[in-house]
């Protein structure tokens, strides 16, 4: 499994594109809104915590090698396991299923701003952090 990660300024913009797709399904995360609009709303009140924070959109997608798929429980899994090893507990997040490549993959849109204390989800050697919690999900589950 590989993971791209990217960290930015808007909601909205992200959320456009993740669920513009053709074949896009949201399939999990703990926010209720039910389309861009409605989540960029949603997340914007993590932003009123700590609103001095440049980059507070976390986006990253997380791909199997052509010809493998999960299904959406287990998609779950592997998302709440990775964002959880991340850091991001307490922290509004989406998960997005994209059917537009050969590589079964989905998106996570996550704030680094958690909900529960105003603290950010911290950016030092992220890329290296998940390159083990990936390698640990690919051991435990897949």
């Amino acid at each position: 499994m590989i993971a791209n990660q990217v960290k930015g300024r808007g909601f909205g913009g992200t959320l456009a594109y993740v669920l513009g797709k053709d074949g896009a399904e949201r399939i999990g995360g703990n926010m209720l809104g039910e389309n861009a609009q409605e989540l960029t709303a949603e997340f914007s009140e993590s932003r009123k915590l700590k609103p001095n924070v440049s980059r507070a959109v976390y986006h990253t997608s997380l791909s199997l090698p052509a010809g493998e798929h999960l299904s959406h429980d287990k998609w779950n899994a592997v998302a709440g396991r990775y964002l959880n090893e991340m850091g991001f507990q307490g922290s509004q997040y989406v998960v997005v299923r994209h059917t537009d490549t050969p590589h079964d993959h989905i998106h996570l849109v996550a704030s680094r701003i958690r909900m529960t204390d105003g603290s950010v989800v911290s950016e030092s050697r992220d890329y290296q952090r998940s390159e083990g919690v990936l390698r640990g999900i690919e051991k435990a589950c897949l």
